[in-house]
């Protein structure tokens, strides 16, 4: 009798703590209970699952009891934090409660999605509502106990955060911007945390993000995974499943960027009937299918194509018990994939053909590196330079030095004073971006014997089979130095004390750049010498600081374009191995970090500094680059690869920047 009280002492909005979860699978549960707030999405209201039917397939899968780990590598804005993520924390606090974690590159981040992403939903759904606590100060920005639980916010460069803290529950998002190590004891963030779930049999893990090299944190999440599923759709003509992939997409002959957005569609690759848009919100299901077939993250890399009887479906992986002991899988889905409107064939088209161009251009490849990786979702595929001198000397022609290739419209030189003398490499450039070396050599002397003058006020160089010569359009000359071996200047005032006598508006100072290093160039102004006791500099001196390890990176990208296409970067019949030994003086190596970072391992690389530098004067972040050339006449309109003469006293760039040579 005394036992059957004791219900009767429990208060009422406790009793439930004691019951079994409700029956309902989560998918279910996040329809039922789930509502997105206003301020924080494009569509608020109750969230619909029916609207990004692929995220039922991971919601399942975080409710299987036997499946511990899923790692989503999908495109930008698909719906995988507020889609999967955050709705499953929902269903953790109210269905199955336990010690949680998030996890976040850094504090500023931690702060913004606990403020106006995460406490916006727990705020907007009444279940979650429901498990707050009476005290106010239990629900913090950085910490929010529940009264089953305590959600807590960790960023990467916290030990104590990654470590102290047990967690049933941790939700990993960004991962590829954590740092590879924080504190004194090189700790992982992601081995560290991890380790915080180890004695929770039913934990739960979730790492989303977009990859960025293959050797960032989600790529290899996702290959450590046991099944890595692709979404399949049925085409809504031949009802042929396929996966979407990007070589399908048809936007026509006409690159108008109105054009291509309003007009491109996908082709069935079964039937070729378009697929539209509008189709595209048809098909969509939560048809999940993994690869049987080996390294299948190494296949969706390389965009090789899957079978369909080669896969296995995420149901059978979840249904039958012959599967229990896969515990982590991946889900890959590219931004085509998206319901939502900035996800449309023609967006997504208009962006690759606006990167392509960039890349053709030679202007730069970073848009086609971020069009990988934020629409397909694949990693761009960083390269360990290290060629041999045969390989490198492949890139030769027959043209022999101080003679430019056809349709060259500016040359730009790099000089880089060294002890005795100065090392130089002259580049012409093609409208196409196309490099080629046209002479190179070592000038011995000081600033008064060497000739060093004749580069600037001197040389012309002939342009093959036109009549026309041209002069350099901008040379660039190293700095930075120490004190020359035989004199009481530095090499750095020697260079500026040059710079200001040859008064000329095509010369000028270059230095690495080392802290701003998400540009290519910097334009700065210098007022005096160095030293404490510098003398001032009439007028100023305009110096180009060039991050030398993004130039070098430009560099080799052309270095390897395919012959015969644009962008090439090519070597006069006279280059000897001298040349390519300089070249190869520095290796772009993964270092145990996870990052890529150019090694020195021959002592001489001055001709490499000098095409760094001459590659940096024809860049476009420096005033525009060889792209603000423009030609003394109009060109043939019936031969686009004919370009008319240029007279170099008459060539100039298009602004005001400059008054002329």
């Amino acid at each position: 009798m005394r036992q059957s009280n004791l219900a009767y002492q429990i208060p009422n909005n406790q009793r439930h703590w004691w019951g079994p979860p409700e029956e309902i699978t989560v998918p279910d549960w996040v329809e039922k209970n789930v509502r997105l707030p206003r301020f924080t999405s494009a569509e608020p209201g109750p969230l619909r699952i029916s609207r990004t039917p692929y995220t039922r397939g991971p919601l399942l899968a975080l409710g299987s009891p036997f499946i511990e780990h899923i790692v989503l590598v999908w495109g930008r804005q698909l719906g995988k934090s507020q889609g999967v993520q955050y709705p499953f924390l929902c269903y953790a606090i109210v269905q199955d409660p336990g010690p949680a974690i998030c996890l976040l590159p850094t504090i500023d981040k931690s702060k913004y999605t606990s403020k106006k992403r995460l406490q916006p939903m727990f705020n907007a759904c009444e279940a979650v509502r429901d498990e707050k606590t009476d005290n106010p100060d239990d629900f913090s920005i950085l910490e929010m106990q529940f009264k089953r639980m305590i959600l807590s916010m960790a960023w990467g460069g916290s030990e104590m955060q990654l470590t102290t803290r047990p967690a049933r529950y941790l939700l990993r998002d960004e991962v590829d911007e954590l740092k590879k190590t924080v504190g004194q004891n090189a700790v992982d963030p992601m081995e560290a945390i991890e380790q915080t779930t180890s004695n929770f049999p039913n934990r739960k893990i979730v790492d989303t993000g977009t990859p960025t090299t293959g050797q960032g944190n989600i790529w290899k999440e996702l290959k450590t995974c046991q099944y890595v599923f692709e979404l399949w759709v049925k085409c809504p003509h031949c009802h042929v499943p396929q996966i979407l992939y990007w070589e399908n997409v048809r936007f026509g002959e006409d690159h108008d960027p109105i054009v291509v957005e309003e007009n491109a569609y996908y082709e069935c690759e079964a039937c070729h009937q378009i697929i539209s848009n509008l189709d595209k919100l048809r098909i969509l299901g939560n048809d999940w299918r993994a690869r049987t077939t080996p390294d299948p993250c190494d296949q969706i890399i390389k965009n090789i194509r899957a079978r369909f009887e080669e896969t296995i479906s995420l149901d059978e992986i979840l249904d039958d018990p012959k599967y229990r002991r896969i515990k982590k899988i991946g889900f890959h889905l590219p931004k085509w994939y998206s319901p939502f409107s900035g996800g449309t064939f023609g967006i997504i088209a208009k962006e690759f053909l606006e990167a392509n161009k960039a890349l053709q251009e030679g202007d730069d490849f970073a848009p086609m590196r971020n069009w990988r990786i934020y629409n397909a979702a694949r990693p761009w595929e960083e390269i360990a330079i290290s060629e041999t001198e045969i390989e490198l000397m492949a890139n030769k022609i027959d043209l022999p030095p101080f003679v430019c290739p056809q349709g060259t419209i500016a040359l730009t030189t790099g000089i880089d004073p060294g002890q005795g003398g100065f090392w130089f490499a002259v580049i012409a450039w093609r409208r196409d971006y196309g490099a080629h070396l046209v002479q190179y050599g070592w000038l011995a002397g000081d600033y008064d014997t060497s000739g060093i003058d004749a580069i600037l006020k001197e040389w012309t160089f002939v342009v093959d089979q036109e009549e026309r010569r041209l002069h350099i359009w901008r040379i660039g000359i190293d700095t930075g130095g120490g004190q020359y071996s035989a004199a009481d200047t530095t090499m750095t005032e020697a260079a500026y004390t040059w710079i200001r006598r040859m008064r000329s508006t095509r010369l000028f100072g270059t230095k690495g750049l080392s802290v701003e290093r998400i540009r290519r160039i910097k334009e700065s102004r210098i007022d005096k010498m160095p030293g404490d006791k510098g003398a001032i500099i009439p007028g100023g001196l305009i110096l180009i600081e060039i991050n030398s390890d993004a130039m070098k990176d430009v560099m080799w990208f052309h270095l390897h374009v395919e012959e015969e296409k644009a962008g090439r970067f090519t070597f006069n019949n006279g280059t000897e191995t001298d040349y390519v030994k300089h070249l190869l003086a520095e290796e772009k190596r993964l270092q145990k970090d996870g990052t890529w970072e150019w090694i020195r391992i021959r002592k001489d690389n001055h001709l490499l500094d000098c095409t760094v530098i001459a590659f940096a004067m024809a860049d476009s972040e420096f005033r525009g680059g060889i792209r603000v050339i423009r030609p003394s006449g109009k060109a043939d309109p019936t031969d686009p690869n004919k370009l008319p003469p240029i007279n170099p006293t008459t060539q100039r760039p298009r602004g005001t920047w400059v008054k002329g040579w």
